[in-house]
């Protein structure tokens, strides 16, 4: 399980939310950056649900079936169980919910339809998110290392 190499490139893309939110209020082409950064919040939280089929499917036998898989997923990582300890905490899960949520939206809806507002609250949500997502990424990462020797 390389949970680093995802840890990177999800680095890589906060840069590039980052970059669009720095132009964010540029009359031009403001429909293409609501667009981009939609599509990027989008495999922002598909490259975070990828690092946790890694941990389950090594750890806990697989992700959960049904529908509503990835709910259960995403909650399954914010609580201990025998075979690793939990890696998110409440309020990184609260906010991970939102980010999933908002995938389902961007998956089902056509771009224009997007509201501009949220999609700019979520971009900056995502960004102020990634600190600490990531210190919660290394310390389950460190934890793998020990068990590992």
């Amino acid at each position: 399980m390389d949970l680093k190499v995802e840890r990177l490139k999800l680095a890589s893309l906060v840069e590039s939310l980052a970059d669009l939110l720095a132009d964010w209020e540029l009359a031009s082409a403001a429909q293409e950056r609501c667009d981009s950064a939609a599509l990027r919040l989008q495999s922002f939280y598909t490259g975070i649900e990828r690092c946790f089929v890694q941990i389950v499917r090594v750890l806990n036998g697989g992700p959960p079936d049904g529908a509503d898989w990835h709910r259960r997923l995403l909650e399954r990582m914010a609580v201990a169980t025998e075979s690793r300890p939990s890696l998110l905490t409440a309020s990184t899960l609260r906010d991970l919910a939102e980010l999933m949520r908002f995938r389902h939206v961007v998956r089902h809806l056509y771009s224009y339809e997007l509201e501009r507002g949220q999609v700019l609250r979520l971009l900056q949500k995502a960004i102020r998110l990634w600190p600490d997502l990531m210190q919660e990424l290394q310390t389950f990462e460190a934890w793998l290392h020990d068990v590992a020797r």
